[in-house]
């Protein structure tokens, strides 16, 4: 079963560990809302924001098949921050990325990737800021199974920024149990651990762009298929934290392969 995900395609940064066809294309819109009024300190303690943090992206997520075993992939994300009167909207980075897939055998993928992260010319003075204004870099392991029950899909990487955001180690697990033939449950564990490099400096009042901060996060919801053509929904939970938001959402995509 052909699967891919997005922070995971409809959730996260990461891509599915089996590459494309050759000549092959994935086109995912996916809406996602973000919404916080706590935080968690660096101790991990909850304390109020002192407004309420919204966050809603609009966000194009693409593969396309280079080879059989290369596939390239893009990121797209439109955003509009709000926190209490201060709002700000734009394009946040842009991500681009090659899969190259380094074993196959019946029902696995073995892969490695690697991304670019480019801002797209927002003002780091804006209140909220869209992004860290910084380049950045991120490579990793990605490793999949696929059986008549459904599938596991997970990846390891890490992520450099040219500046001052401490660089992470990014790490998810997807399970997709098929309930029905069209319907399938989606649960995806992502991880984002700050290295606690980097000089830090202030970000203004975006509660997801802290210089160095640790989060765990949950994403449950169905996926219907139909053909090539797949409707997902998801709820996101945040429930670990450090310098981040102890925020709650939904995630709205269409997974589309021609």
């Amino acid at each position: 079963m052909r699967y891919t995900l997005l922070f995971f395609v409809p959730v996260i940064s990461f891509s599915s560990a089996w590459v494309r066809e050759e000549g092959e294309f994935f086109l995912s819109p996916v809406f996602n809302y973000y919404r916080a009024k706590d935080y968690y300190d660096k101790n991990g303690n909850k304390k109020p924001i002192g407004c309420t943090f919204e966050k809603k992206e609009l966000q194009v997520y693409g593969e396309y098949g280079l080879t059989t075993k290369a596939t390239l992939t893009f990121k797209l994300p439109y955003d509009w921050l709000k926190c209490g009167a201060s709002e700000n909207s734009g394009f946040s980075d842009v991500e681009i990325g090659l899969i190259r897939q380094v074993k196959k055998g019946q029902g696995y993928s073995l892969s490695f990737y690697a991304n670019t992260l480019i801002p797209t010319g927002y003002s780091i003075r804006d209140n909220p800021r869209l992004g860290y204004g910084r380049f950045g870099l991120e490579g990793g392991l990605l490793m999949g199974f696929s059986k008549k029950a459904g599938f596991v899909d997970s990846g390891l990487g890490y992520r450099y920024y040219f500046g001052y955001p401490s660089s992470q180690i990014r790490a998810y697990a997807t399970a997709g149990v098929n309930l029905l033939r069209n319907l399938q449950i989606i649960t995806t564990l992502d991880l984002q651990i700050g290295l606690g490099d980097g000089e830090r400096k202030s970000v203004g009042q975006n509660i997801l762009l802290e210089p160095d901060y640790k989060l765990a996060q949950v994403y449950v919801g169905p996926r219907f298929i139909l053909g090539n053509l797949s409707f997902v929904a998801t709820y996101q939970h945040v429930f670990w934290g450090r310098n981040t938001g102890v925020g709650r959402g939904f995630n709205l995509g269409l997974w589309w392969n021609f």
